[in-house]
């Protein structure tokens, strides 16, 4: 086989390869927002969020460190990319995991706001209902509080397994698009990731000459 053609084998092996390498990756993206839905309070564990977030970054360090050369003099701009690709696939997955538990087992309460009260997180609204149960008068907990004020009443959605917190609004429906946005998010991924394979072999090809 020629130069050139073993250069060529080279380039089409380490696209090939990134792939799989892009695949992994969202599935551990995706093992994780599965895994935070399973715990009582999801996403606000902080343990949770610490052990996925070094599992995040090593995964995405690992996709670098295999397929980006280092002597290469470009910004970046693609493994950027693939990163953001990896967060809103995170995201749009965990929203499609809630509104899909929530269609399952859901149940619409009537609620009453007991008090408005400042945000409690930093991803809060700026100011929170605090709800309580008309029937029964149980708290329910809080959502963004809007134009909400004390004595209104709300119809909300309650999870009985408490996995998730109390969602304004009635059930939702099974969104079967987001699942569909996510998977082209992570074709988008793939793509990406092996650009960054064709162009390091490439790279690498150049510079050994």
């Amino acid at each position: 086989m020629s130069g050139t053609g073993r250069r060529r084998g080279v380039r089409l092996l380490w696209t090939a390869l990134a792939v799989p390498a892009s695949v992994a990756l969202t599935a551990t993206a995706f093992g994780l927002v599965y895994g935070a839905s399973l715990t009582p309070v999801g996403w606000r564990n902080t343990m949770v969020l610490g052990f996925g977030g070094v599992l995040l970054c090593g995964a995405l360090l690992g996709v670098a460190f295999g397929l980006y050369d280092l002597r290469d003099k470009s910004t970046g701009t693609r493994e950027t990319a693939v990163a953001v690709c990896v967060a809103v696939t995170m995201f749009v997955c965990w929203i499609a995991l809630k509104d899909h538990q929530l269609h399952e087992r859901g149940r619409p309460v009537q609620a009453v706001v007991t008090a408005v009260r400042a945000g409690g997180g930093v991803y809060d609204a700026e100011t929170e209902a605090v709800l309580a149960d008309v029937s029964h008068h149980r708290p329910l907990g809080a959502i963004g509080a809007g134009k909400l004020a004390v004595g209104d009443q709300v119809t909300v959605t309650v999870d009985p397994q408490g996995r998730y917190g109390v969602s304004a609004g009635p059930p939702p429906d099974d969104i079967e698009w987001l699942w569909t946005l996510a998977a082209l998010i992570a074709a988008l991924q793939a793509l990406l990731t092996a650009s960054i394979g064709f162009s390091a072999a490439k790279e690498r090809s150049a510079s050994t000459g």
